[in-house]
């Protein structure tokens, strides 16, 4: 994973799913909650699949919230293409769960942790978080 910065769209992981995201449409957003989110306890939840669900969750919450400050210029297009196509009251749930997993056990967090941008990136989390709930 190819990062820069500890945000969503932060990352070369995050970027490649927003393109399928503009080309491809909402259900792009659905699978990528969903693949985590539903994932059995068991399972890892490695970089590119944490990275890609943190996309689509920030989709989410900014359809939420109403606030697209977190939202690069290509995100704010797609969803602005594809914004009546999301059941936000039915996913916001789902991402929530998804993001508690990605905090609480993935390699993604893993990596952050050895890093010394690892209290940003669960603030951040955090914060994403009360924007979904």
């Amino acid at each position: 994973m190819g990062a820069w910065g500890h945000g969503s769209f932060e990352n070369d992981t995050a970027l490649d799913w927003l393109a399928d995201f503009e080309g491809e449409g909402a259900d792009t957003v659905l699978v990528a909650i969903e693949d985590v989110a539903n994932a059995d306890v068991e399972e890892d939840i490695d970089v590119d699949r944490a990275c890609v669900a943190l996309a689509a969750t920030e989709i989410i919450a900014a359809l939420k919230t109403g606030d697209e400050g977190r939202l690069n210029e290509e995100a704010r297009t797609a969803l602005a293409t594809y914004r009546d196509d999301i059941d936000v009251a039915a996913l916001a749930p789902v991402a929530a769960r998804a993001v508690a997993r990605i905090a609480q056990e993935s390699e993604l967090k893993e990596l952050w942790e050895e890093t010394e941008d690892f209290d940003a990136w669960s603030t951040d989390l955090d914060a994403l978080l009360d924007r979904l709930r």
